[in-house]
């Protein structure tokens, strides 16, 4: 879910959300966001750190090469995360260090001899 003023993603369980006397949420990633909001009453728009604020930059200058590029990047590096997210909810398997694996299977040839030794012993 994005911030309701400056765009930016909110990861899961940080946001902070205001709702309106008619029942909209708003959502916010941060005390910063939502003081220039409500307490302040600024304008996404006219905010130069937004992101609604660049889109309209790149609209209003229309040689937006630059900034078009920064925006597609910063899409991209969203992208990637998402599937990071994805992979990483898919593979819920614990991965193991290579150092334990190597300590385990040292460990496999003794234990199999201890077992040895205690059925010969009964």
């Amino acid at each position: 879910m994005d911030c309701s003023f400056c765009g930016r993603e909110i990861s899961r369980g940080t946001e902070s959300v205001f709702v309106t006397k008619r029942g909209k949420a708003l959502y916010f990633c941060s005390g910063k966001c939502e003081k220039n909001m409500l307490k302040l009453g600024r304008k996404p728009r006219e905010t130069k750190w937004t992101l609604e604020y660049r889109d309209e930059k790149v609209i209003r200058t229309k040689s937006g090469a630059a900034e078009s590029a920064a925006a597609k990047e910063r899409r991209e590096k969203e992208e990637k995360a998402e599937e990071a997210v994805k992979e990483m909810a898919e593979d819920k398997t614990p991965k193991k260090s290579p150092a334990k694996e190597a300590e385990e299977t040292k460990k496999k040839p003794a234990v199999k001899k201890g077992k040895k030794k205690k059925a010969e012993k009964k």
